[in-house]
């Protein structure tokens, strides 16, 4: 699950995920045959005013995936300081008051590489983050 700002629809977001982007960060390239391909299928959960809590489901998974490809579709998670700066453009002001960047694994499943058994995990949201959606929450209803 995650926070950032905007409205956010319902998306499929593929790219080519490399090391460098061109300003030591990593990021998305246009370059076929360059980079790993990297898919990430997000969800709009509920709209807490001028954000919106989302669900990130991983095809694949990149480092810093979730991370480059909501910045680059325009809607960096709340608390970013490093991807929410587009590449060679001045950073995207965050007035969220995220506590940390606002992203946690709620949930991981995945199919045991040796076992080939089914595995599903949960957890619950990190205090932290649900303290701050309730915030979102309270200032979306106002």
């Amino acid at each position: 699950m995650a926070v950032v700002p905007g409205v956010v629809e319902e998306l499929t977001i593929e790219s080519r995920l490399v090391r460098d982007r061109g300003d030591g960060r990593r990021g998305s390239t246009n370059q076929a045959n360059t980079g790993k391909r990297a898919v990430t299928h997000i969800r709009p959960l509920e709209r807490l005013g001028d954000y919106t809590m989302i669900e990130c489901r991983l095809e694949t998974g990149r480092t810093h995936q979730i991370r480059i490809h909501l910045a680059e579709s325009g809607h960096p998670l709340c608390g970013d300081k490093v991807y929410s700066q587009p590449l060679f453009r001045p950073r995207t002001p965050d007035a969220s008051g995220a506590p940390r960047l606002a992203l946690a694994a709620v949930e991981l499943g995945f199919i045991h590489p040796g076992t080939g058994e089914s595995m599903h995990f949960e957890s619950p949201l990190p205090p932290d983050l649900e303290k701050f959606i309730r915030r979102l929450r309270k200032a979306a209803n106002r």
